[in-house]
């Protein structure tokens, strides 16, 4: 993991550089007119937008003059799930997925909740019972308080369980620290934050002869987020969250997750999402849990 670390900073370096560069906008005016450019985030203000023309070159646009952006609704909601079914030779799988996703802003505040939960039974022929495949889920609530335009404190909580493992079916991390916004475009956003953490392991046949089953730990949490909406079509959001728990040294708990959402026909309401998680937990046994699903979902906002 540590070898990661320079490979990752490079990274951040890369993509923190590419916030200099202007992105393409379109500004209406209260007089009727439409200007498309790039806008120059590094010299515009809450006052005055900075525009580089590609006719009329840079323009320096008043606040006043702009058609103003309707304000987004505080209470957002999205709802999806899938199901999976197949009967080979009578063997029969059943399988289904859920996700809900919720938030609240009221500035400076921010708060917001996702829980997903994914089960999977099984029947071989010639059995008379079925057996659980799969039986996991996950539930996150963050808070959020900006200090200003891109930094901000946050507190989190994530919860994991999944229920087929022989040691640690249960796994609770939380953590308060700062955040901060390396890029903040209307399309692309991409946010690092770090603090100090606990984490608990408990759960699972094996938890009573494992000596960190059962145990509270400090630790330091570090996440990235990128959120990257190219246009009103497709979204994409990607999420690393490392814990390092001070036991045995350092012990890694890694979850990547990736959501991509595709909303058919331009309807902000209906969409597809892919959605996928990689969990790498030196305290759980087995260490490694990977998930993948596709679900229809609808936006309720």
């Amino acid at each position: 993991m540590l070898r990661r670390i320079p490979i990752i900073a490079a990274g951040l370096v890369l993509l923190g550089a590419k916030a200099t560069f202007a992105e393409q906008v379109t500004l209406k005016l209260s007089n009727g007119d439409t200007l498309h450019g790039e806008l120059i985030p590094s010299e515009s203000t809450d006052t005055t937008t900075v525009l580089q023309h590609p006719v009329l070159g840079r323009l320096s646009i008043p606040k006043t003059a702009l058609v103003p952006e309707p304000k987004p609704k505080p209470w957002k909601l999205s709802l999806s799930g899938g199901v999976t079914g197949s009967n080979t030779d009578n063997d029969l799988d059943v399988g289904g997925t859920a996700q809900l996703e919720t938030s609240y802003t009221s500035d400076p505040d921010k708060v917001s909740l996702k829980v997903s939960a994914q089960y999977e039974v099984s029947r071989d022929q010639g059995e008379s019972s079925n057996s659980t495949d799969t039986n996991e889920g996950d539930a996150e609530l963050r808070y959020i308080r900006s200090l200003n335009g891109r930094l901000h404190a946050y507190a989190g909580a994530h919860f994991n369980y999944d229920a087929l493992n022989f040691s640690g079916t249960d796994a609770f991390e939380s953590s308060i620290g700062l955040g901060y916004d390396l890029i903040k475009t209307s399309k692309t956003r991409l946010t690092v934050s770090l603090g100090p953490s606990i984490e608990q392991i408990w759960g699972g046949n094996g938890c009573n002869t494992d000596p960190v089953c059962g145990q509270t730990f400090a630790a330091t949490t570090g996440r990235a987020e990128l959120e990257w909406k190219p246009s009103s079509a497709a979204s994409l959001t990607l999420t690393n969250t490392y814990t390092g728990a001070y036991v045995n040294g350092i012990s890694t708990n890694n979850i990547f997750s990736i959501a991509l959402k595709v909303f058919p026909m331009n309807n902000q309401r209906l969409f597809t999402s892919l959605n996928g998680q990689t969990i790498y937990n030196e305290l759980r046994s087995p260490k490694v849990n990977n998930t993948i699903s596709i679900q229809m979902g609808v936006k309720l906002d």
